[in-house]
């Protein structure tokens, strides 16, 4: 990593500005900011030598770092240098995992540096909505039809994860992008760890309300971790799709269970058997969950 600037900045902590439109990262001139988090700023850049549109993920974690004039980040103070260099490592570690897999649902890796005192990542670019915007602007779009052809080329992403003892940690209606082709990728895998490896140990797992499993809110210290853990959080998505809201809160269902299953729901234009398979990817407990991707497919056709 290039020597980071020994210039400490204080004061109120806010989104770190993004690149100004039209700046340029070597090649790549930046067009259009497409996606912040609290650790990163993703734009839409032209890329000058491959004459087309690419995505660049920059490293910017906004409660440890500033923007300087320069372009250049700073730390918001000594103290910090220890959690921004952490964060760093796994944003490194998720450039190295994108350039291992690949799979036509998930984004495409271009390439990696370091640059302004951070990093970046370039990636293919997609054109379409996430789940949470699909929703919103094309709600008549969702039925059991259109669900069933995104959810099968997602679940065979997702085995290729696993297939390799991986899990994505972070499934959500935000990380999953419909194409015009109407072929998902699944977006973002900076939360993404292999099972064995426990999350205590870990940086930052991204937790989101009704979306998150039980046993991603404490440490993995009795392998209560697998491909069930990420079937709980698509079964999530797709109860929230189909509902309108998302399930309640795992660590709440698990001191009080008010799920509402959805072959009691009877949505119209269900099937029992599709209903059935996302309730039971959305079982409080781990172990009453689909243990594999091909566990949870063969739910689909079950006679009820």
């Amino acid at each position: 990593m290039q020597n980071f600037h020994r210039t400490y900045v204080g004061g109120n902590i806010g989104f770190t500005p993004p690149l100004p439109i039209g700046y340029c990262l070597n090649e790549f001139e930046i067009e259009e900011v497409i996606g912040k988090s609290r650790g990163s700023i993703v734009y839409r850049v032209w890329d000058h030598h491959l004459k087309q549109s690419i995505a660049i993920k920059e490293y910017t974690p906004h409660s440890f770092a500033i923007r300087r004039q320069d372009m250049k980040l700073n730390l918001r103070g000594k103290k910090l240098e220890e959690r921004f260099y952490a964060g760093l490592q796994n944003f490194i570690r998720e450039a190295h995992l994108m350039s291992c897999f690949e799979h036509p649902c998930l984004p495409r890796f271009l390439r990696f540096w370091q640059q302004n005192c951070t990093a970046y990542i370039a990636a293919s670019f997609y054109k379409g909505l996430t789940l949470n915007k699909l929703r919103i602007k094309h709600p008549h779009f969702i039925n059991e039809n259109w669900l069933g052809q995104i959810l099968f080329p997602l679940l065979n992403a997702l085995d290729t994860l696993h297939q390799r003892n991986y899990l994505h940690y972070d499934i959500s209606l935000d990380n999953i992008l419909i194409q015009e082709s109407q072929l998902p990728i699944l977006l973002d895998l900076g939360s993404t760890r292999q099972i064995t490896t426990c999350l205590s140990d870990d940086a930052e797992i991204t937790i989101r309300s009704g979306f998150t499993p039980i046993e991603q809110y404490t440490a993995n210290e009795e392998n209560q971790h697998g491909p069930w853990t990420d079937l709980y959080a698509l079964g999530a998505v797709l109860y929230t799709l189909i509902v309108g809201t998302p399930p309640p809160v795992s660590i709440v269902r698990n001191l009080e269970d008010n799920y509402q299953p959805l072959v009691k729901l009877r949505p119209a234009g269900y099937s029992l058997p599709f209903l059935h398979a996302i309730d039971s990817a959305l079982a409080i407990k781990p172990s009453r969950r689909p243990l594999s991707i091909s566990e949870f497919i063969a739910i689909f056709s079950t006679n009820l």
